[in-house]
């Protein structure tokens, strides 16, 4: 925000209620996710300040917003004392500490807290070319989904599986449309192979002897091919139809 002087107000990064919603010190994440926190407020400020004046009224309301997330203060100014004297000194009175490798190979470990920290540590030391990339493990992870899964009569892009509950052929297909929408046009139109397998076994198809082996949400082409490496996989006894051997059998995931 531009203030009457034509310079940048602090008001652009805090609102008076300094409600911001950011990392909790106390929270299950690396060390130096806590530290990024801190350290990018100190960048943002001192990108978006003009003068001296506005970026030191911002990094009072930025310590204040750590300070309600529970960010110790012996932590946190620390950070902001080195990260601003990184910024304003120039690159050769800075004294890197760190040396990174060209191409390190990346190991990902999912963060379980201080152990994970002192495995990292630990790797560091050897001075092999590693590096440790912590990964967090979702809420949704650990909880039951809210959403209710859908029934499988009413799953669409899926490649089925019909088996006969006389012989045990079975048959494999791809719909678009629901599953039960599929099974009926099998049962009722009074044509086709699996129908006829049915006719001649003298059995009612039930929906249950259909299994669902796959779904996809990727358009019909993706579906279609799924379906056609089922049938060359499985090599059902009801399906008559070599279509799918005209379709190129390759996935690009």
């Amino acid at each position: 925000m531009i203030n009457s002087e034509g310079r940048l107000s602090p008001t652009w990064f805090c609102k008076p209620s300094d409600t911001w919603l950011i990392m909790n010190f106390h929270a299950l994440a690396p060390m130096k996710y806590k530290r990024a926190v801190v350290i990018g407020f100190v960048h943002r400020i001192f990108r978006a300040c003009s003068n001296w004046e506005n970026f030191h009224e911002s990094i009072e309301r930025a310590k204040a917003i750590l300070l309600k997330n529970q960010y110790p203060p012996r932590f946190s100014d620390k950070l902001i004392q080195d990260t601003i004297t990184k910024l304003v000194l120039s690159e050769n009175q800075c004294k890197v500490d760190e040396k990174l490798d060209d191409d390190p190979f990346l190991l990902f470990v999912q963060y379980r807290g201080k152990n994970s920290e002192k495995y990292a540590s630990d790797i560091k030391r050897t001075g092999v070319p590693v590096k440790i990339v912590f990964t967090l493990r979702k809420l949704k992870t650990v909880t039951p989904s809210l959403k209710p899964p859908i029934e499988k009569a009413l799953r669409s892009k899926v490649v089925y599986q019909f088996t006969c509950s006389r012989c045990e052929a079975c048959y494999v297909g791809a719909t678009s449309r629901h599953l039960q929408t599929r099974f009926k046009e099998h049962i009722q139109r009074k044509k086709g192979a699996v129908y006829k397998h049915l006719e001649l076994c003298q059995v009612e198809g039930q929906s249950s002897d259909m299994v669902i082996l796959c779904a996809t949400q990727k358009g019909e082409v993706h579906l279609f091919t799924l379906e056609a490496l089922f049938i060359r996989q499985l090599k059902p006894e009801i399906n008559v139809k070599d279509e799918f051997k005209r379709r190129e059998l390759i996935i690009k995931f």
